[in-house]
């Protein structure tokens, strides 16, 4: 205890110690991208506010007793409280990179001391009964006890936590593998949910060296092809859709499993933890097999809000958009969605998975925030009402509650990363971020701009000395035209890819990005007939604190011209608490006369948890304007 007593002094000394010790570069491919040091960025847009109120109402004001209390009583053989620590954790943790502060430390600190005391001779950290070991969710557990675990060993450097999780991981190697416990027989969901140890397994190895990790985590995947595997590997190479890897659903069961035994959030783990071995292995199969699932969960799945999921199952989504699906986007899948996107930027230097993340960060991951902070939505409809997540397993919590979190302290070290030849800038909200360069001085790049609200976006770029390097700026996909300028020095193109200056950069140099923000329509890709409204990254969605009935007004059409593109008013008067913003979206009636409909950001849409905000995001042609959450108005003959 008074070593690591002694740690926390010099952190909270040198602050620059946050960033912890680089984990050593094993053989393998190398990410085109880099996340910056602890406490480079800050954000001061929508995402900044929300992680304030995150860090403020989740994370500093959780119980950690109540967390740690079940490792010390053991009281599991089925349920899933083991996760809730280790998802909370590394939330925790991700706070502490952003904002480096002695209270935030403090909590980590307790959190781990409170959790490594739970330890046992043998190296278990758990919540399940000894005799029920390797049951339900413990192996989908003790992955979230390395994550975390790895977690603060790579914010510190303490090794007495490293070594921890080498028992644990080590404890588990010896209940688990050939001769042993069979991996893709443990556990739920055809063993994906036990199989996603493989990704703390990589990570352990390239922070040790110790070659029987890598062992077991190509142990893992070989599993994966045998009968009772879940075939991950041999379906992705095949382009095997996700809702076809594995039983639909029995048409008897269909309100109850509607996406069959496709578990979302699970396969989408396991396919991070096969990204984190092609980076220590170089085998190419693995990148592959992982992009082929990420572009078919986009291209099937992932609906207009950047989510998907029924029932936490993939269900052939993307095209049931105006359906009344049950149990509609589960948060953990959003998260575990941005999560796999990030390992994908990281690795490639793509930015689709930027634009991916985006999407979804501002639209389905901000929506299920409560807008204190304390607690999250378990499902995100796309019309109805948002709720609280139900508590789960006999404790203040739940999946989703611990789950958001992460993902949303996650987006920081999205914002600006570092290439090899200088920063990349991918969110445009306002706010600082501090590059290293190769040279070995530091840049540091001030975000001017209202984002994601219409506008010019203005980058200060203060090198600390005169210096030459490329700064690489995202063009979103959803704009179609985009220009890019440093003094006379114009830059146009298509959005969907990154824009490149190279230069030698002085100080005050100015960088200023146009962008298309028009107001369009978006058709349901299912053949509903509905329309969605988007501006930029944002989805609107009708809700009753702002979209009122209007008396004597019929069916309207919205007004938008061959392209899509809607000409839309933003909203400059208040509007409610807890709204971002919102536009006035014009709409002719069947004489011909024209009305507007105000609409509010999906994020902010069904914000109250109550009756009172309920929202639409697909809107039926003709609306009834006198009531536009009625039913759909038949279409006439």
């Amino acid at each position: 205890m008074l070593g690591r007593a002694v740690t926390v002094f010099l952190l909270l000394a040198f602050p620059r110690s946050f960033a912890g010790a680089a984990p050593p570069v094993a053989p393998g491919r190398e990410d085109a991208l880099a996340f910056l040091p602890a406490g480079s960025v800050e954000l001061r847009g929508w995402i900044g506010e929300s992680l304030a109120t995150c860090r403020k109402g989740r994370i500093e004001a959780q119980s950690i007793p109540e967390l740690v209390r079940p490792f010390a009583t053991r009281p599991e053989d089925a349920m899933w409280q083991t996760e809730f620590w280790g998802k909370w954790f590394t939330s925790a943790a991700l706070a502490c990179r952003y904002q480096p502060d002695a209270v935030t430390r403090s909590i980590v600190d307790h959190a781990i001391e409170g959790l490594l005391a739970t330890q046992t001779p043998d190296g278990y950290i758990g919540t399940y009964k000894h005799e029920a070991e390797l049951a339900g969710w413990d192996v989908w557990g003790r992955k979230y006890v390395l994550l975390g675990l790895l977690a603060y060993h790579d914010l510190t450097g303490d090794g007495g936590t490293l070594a921890a999780a080498r028992r644990q991981a080590d404890y588990t190697i010896g209940q688990i593998g050939p001769g042993k416990a069979d991996i893709v027989t443990l556990g739920m969901w055809n063993g994906m949910a036990a199989s996603s140890i493989l990704e703390p397994m990589v990570l352990l190895y390239r922070r040790t060296g110790e070659r029987r990790y890598l062992d077991f985590a190509e142990y893992v995947v070989s599993q994966w092809a045998t009968p009772k595997g879940p075939d991950l590997l041999r379906k992705a190479l095949a382009e095997v859709p996700v809702y076809d890897m594995f039983p639909r659903p029995d048409a008897r069961r269909e309100g109850y499993m509607a996406g069959g035994e496709s578990k979302a959030y699970e396969m989408m783990s396991c396919y991070e933890g096969l990204l984190e071995l092609h980076r220590v292995t170089g085998n190419p199969s693995y990148r592959t097999a992982t992009e082929n699932v990420a572009r078919d969960i986009r291209d099937t799945e992932i609906t207009i809000v950047g989510s998907g999921s029924s029932w936490e199952r993939w269900c052939n989504g993307r095209a049931r958009q105006a359906q009344q699906v049950p149990e509609w986007m589960e948060t953990c899948v959003t998260v575990t969605w941005i999560k796999l996107q990030a390992q994908l930027l990281r690795l490639t230097g793509d930015s689709r998975y930027a634009d991916e993340i985006e999407r979804s960060a501002y639209n389905a991951l901000l929506g299920a925030q409560k807008r204190d902070g304390t607690w999250w939505s378990h499902y995100s409809p796309l019309e109805g009402t948002r709720g609280p997540a139900p508590e789960q397993c006999d404790m203040r919590m739940n999946c989703c509650v611990a789950s958001g979190p992460r993902g949303l302290m996650l987006l920081p070290a999205l914002a600006v990363m570092r290439g090899p030849e200088g920063p990349v800038v991918n969110f445009f909200e306002p706010g600082t971020a501090r590059v290293p360069l190769a040279a070995g001085t530091t840049v540091k790049l001030e975000i001017e701009s209202g984002y994601p609200s219409p506008g010019s976006i203005a980058i200060h770029v203060e090198p600390g000395a005169e210096s030459r390097f490329r700064l690489g700026v995202r063009i979103p996909a959803w704009s179609r035209t985009a220009e890019l300028r440093v003094g006379d020095e114009p830059i146009v193109g298509a959005g969907g890819k990154y824009l490149y200056l190279e230069r030698t950069w002085r100080p005050g140099d100015v960088v200023r990005l146009s962008l298309d923000f028009a107001t369009r329509t978006a058709v349901e890709p299912g053949g509903s007939g509905r329309l969605a409204v988007t501006r930029g990254p944002i989805v609107f969605a009708v809700d009753k604190r702002v979209s009122t009935a209007r008396p004597l007004v019929g069916p309207g059409r919205v007004v938008a011209d061959a392209a899509g593109v809607v000409t839309a008013l933003t909203v400059t008067d208040p509007l409610p608490e807890g709204i971002h913003t919102a536009i006035d979206v014009p709409f002719v009636t069947g004489d011909g006369a024209k009305r507007t409909l105000r609409l509010c950001d999906y994020a902010s849409a069904g914000q109250t948890w109550a009756p009172d905000s309920e929202f639409r995001v697909w809107l039926p042609q003709p609306l009834d304007l006198a009531d536009p959450f009625a039913p759909a108005i038949p279409a006439t003959r």
